[in-house]
């Protein structure tokens, strides 16, 4: 049904160009996406499911309300060239797909806002409400890291978050932790990563600090409606446009078990 709203099957190009378009599409993204990586994934639902419901809530004596979290639907558009299509179907040519790649991450770029900073009146994991924090101290020597993230895991285990756990932190945050012990072979991030089994990545959509997560969608999770799928726009003098969507929120069911990393 999804392809009704998308116009795919009126654009003038061929299964091979859709085949090539999606494939970049989804190798780009996913080589920038993080909140999917640390994050259980609920759905996709569909290209029309607009609000994911809550809990219920009295209103009155016999009056029930609910709550609901919308979901933020994702668009970014490249054009490609008529001609070039046209060579890469006919003769085989190699199409230059820099602009669906540069789409498809302009795409990740803003999913990883919405589930790390949110939007005006929708929580991210940083702003969540009743989530616990930890300022960092300078990790310049190796180690200190690792006991900090030590003193983050006990802050959670000690809110009854027992583990396991994920965390992204932010790049400069993340490249530290790529020294290695004095004594062995072993860096500061392998050693971390006994402690932080479920995954240490790097986010970019961070500008310092990290967030560690008790790991289980009972938690914390993304609700997708629309996965990321490309459609059909217009024509545009010698250029095809097209557009990338995808619709998300991110549920969070126990702020207590975010802990922000100053």
């Amino acid at each position: 049904m999804v392809n009704n709203y998308l116009a795919r099957d009126d654009a003038p190009i061929d299964a091979a160009s859709w085949k090539l378009i999606d494939d970049v599409m989804v190798k780009a993204a996913k080589s920038q996406i993080v909140g999917r990586r640390i994050l259980p994934i609920e759905g996709p639902f569909g290209f029309g499911l607009k609000v994911i419901p809550l809990g219920d809530y009295a209103v009155d004596d016999g009056l029930i309300g609910s709550t609901a979290i919308p979901l933020t639907m994702i668009r970014t558009e490249f054009s490609l060239a008529k001609r070039d299509l046209a060579s890469f179907e006919r003769d085989h040519l190699v199409l230059d797909t820099n602009p669906v790649s540069d789409a498809a991450m302009e795409a990740a770029e803003k999913e990883d806002k919405i589930i790390f900073s949110g939007l005006p009146g929708i929580e991210g994991l940083l702003n969540a409400e009743g989530s616990g924090s930890l300022t960092l101290t300078k990790w310049d020597k190796v180690g200190a890291a690792a006991d900090q993230i030590i003193n983050a895991v006990t802050k959670l285990d000690e809110a009854g978050f027992h583990g396991p756990y994920t965390m992204a932190l932010a790049p400069a945050q993340y490249n530290l932790l790529l020294r290695r012990y004095p004594q062995g072979d072993g860096t500061e991030l392998d050693h971390i990563r006994s402690i932080v089994t479920e995954g240490v990545v790097k986010a970019p959509a961070l500008k310092k600090g990290g967030v560690l997560l008790a790991s289980g969608s009972q938690y914390t999770s993304i609700a997708i409606g629309q996965d990321m799928v490309t459609g059909y726009n217009v024509p545009i003098g010698d250029l095809l446009e097209f557009q990338i969507y995808e619709s998300l929120a991110l549920l969070i069911r126990a702020p207590e078990s975010i802990l922000v990393l100053k």
